[in-house]
């Protein structure tokens, strides 16, 4: 391909058209950055190469004379977009910037707010459906879902969860002040807990809250059709971030170690990595979604799964950017004063800075549906690394490997990964252990 490839990538905030043959895909999106975080539609890109097209002088005319017309019309609230041009050697592009906007939901006037209403999802534009209606509509009244009310008893918060955070003779004006507590509607001397008083200080808080849990399977193989073992955290908040840590230390911990009195064992991924990456889950999940976080690990990865895709601004292309965008604010608030998090839009860099050291291969982020999901690779890095120290590593995280797994990690022949362990066998670096088709190599002790 010749052409010239656009800087970006298509995302929740940015859209690629080849060309307009009519104005109705154009709208249904400029409605979708509305009730987001605003976006650029760049008319001229194809939207799979990403090469520059550019625009024809009809198409010119019709974006800048009656796009806007059309717009205005469609939407409600109405909206009014910037169009410029942006020029690429002899080829220009129209872009059209959508404007954040607190006035949310935006739909198509003739079908209405249940049936118009159009969201990003990832690089998608979508029809919403009512709870994120609902989530638009809390948005724009400036309204969080851990601030809303839970129709129960005040008594479902536990005491002494709240005795270890607050301490002795904690008032109701102060649990109001934190909005672990909120006042009835119909009757404002009557206190019920909020979504983040749930979350944060009952015992149980999938009984009021639909799946706030996290369910850790473990499968045999890397293809998760065998479980070997599956297990449902429950508890607050700060108790299932410390339960699911040690759940997961136990099932990946390798390489056992006398520390003190204790044996220790190593993971394959950094233990500060994994611990952000599960209270990211935590912290920013959409817990209006009745789904549990799910955390899968198979031999050669280990996956976090977490409903809602990613808030506000913060997109897959900006990812350890610093971007922070609370849709949980209450609950982040609260697991600050923890101790849980410490600065705030510091935690996916941490992350990929922890990866990096530790050698393995950055996680990757997928944000295409109304999930999010990171995946933990437990093989080293192949960057700048040769043959030989590619596969000295592996065996340095994995204890053992066979000939068809090097093969698969080095990207060569089964044949050639055979010759290049047979080679590290003769210069003594490794042991061959068993015998045909189950041959595993290992390091040899020193």
């Amino acid at each position: 391909m010749s052409g010239i490839i656009f800087p970006e990538r298509e995302s929740k905030l940015l859209e690629f058209k080849s060309r307009v043959t009519d104005f109705a895909a154009l709208i249904k999106t400029s409605i979708a950055f509305a009730n987001a975080a605003g976006g650029r539609i760049v008319i001229g890109v194809d939207d799979k190469t990403r090469e520059i097209i550019g625009i024809t002088d009809s198409e010119r005319i019709r974006i800048h004379d009656d796009f806007p017309n059309s717009l205005y019309d469609s939407a409600s609230p109405n909206l009014v977009p910037q169009i410029y041009e942006q020029n690429f050697g002899e080829k220009t592009v129209a872009v059209i910037e959508i404007p954040a906007s607190p006035r949310k939901p935006y739909f198509l006037k003739s079908v209405g707010v249940a049936n118009g209403t159009y969201i990003r999802i990832g690089s998608s534009t979508r029809k919403a459906n009512q709870e994120y209606i609902e989530d638009l509509v809390r948005e724009a009244q400036r309204i969080t879902y851990d601030e809303e009310i839970v129709h129960q008893s005040i008594d479902v918060l536990s005491s002494e969860l709240l005795k270890n955070f607050y301490g002795k003779g904690v008032t109701y004006k102060r649990l109001l002040a934190d909005k672990i507590l909120t006042q009835q509607v119909a009757n404002k001397e009557l206190l019920a807990p909020t979504i983040a008083g749930v979350l944060m200080f009952t015992e149980e808080p999938q009984a009021y809250v639909p799946e706030a849990l996290i369910r850790c399977t473990r499968f045999k193989g890397k293809e998760g059709r065998d479980i070997i073992r599956t297990e449902e955290i429950t508890g607050s908040i700060e108790q299932q971030s410390a339960i699911v840590m040690k759940v997961l230390e136990t099932w990946l911990a390798t390489d056992y170690e006398l520390q003190g009195a204790k044996l220790k064992g190593r993971l394959p991924i950094p233990e500060e990595a994994l611990r952000e990456a599960v209270l990211n889950a935590l912290m920013h999940r959409k817990y209006n979604i009745p789904g549990a976080i799910k955390i899968a690990i198979y031999d050669d990865r280990l996956e976090i799964f977490s409903p809602g895709c990613f808030p506000g601004l913060v997109d897959i292309n900006n990812l350890g950017d610093g971007i922070t965008y609370l849709r949980n604010p209450v609950v982040v608030r609260l697991a600050h004063r923890m101790g849980l998090i410490e600065t705030l839009g510091s935690g996916i860099r941490l992350i990929f800075d922890s990866c990096y050291k530790a050698g393995i291969k950055a996680p990757e982020y997928h944000d295409e549906g109304d999930f999010v999901k990171v995946i933990f690779y437990f093989h080293p890095h192949l960057d700048k690394k040769s043959d030989t120290e590619a596969i000295l590593a592996l065996i340095q995280l994995t204890k053992q490997t066979t000939a068809g797994e090097v093969a698969e990690y080095l990207g060569v022949s089964r044949n050639t990964a055979i010759r290049k362990l047979s080679a590290l066998v003769q210069k003594n670096q490794l042991v061959k252990v068993g015998k045909g088709p189950s041959v595993k190599y290992k390091l040899v002790r020193r």
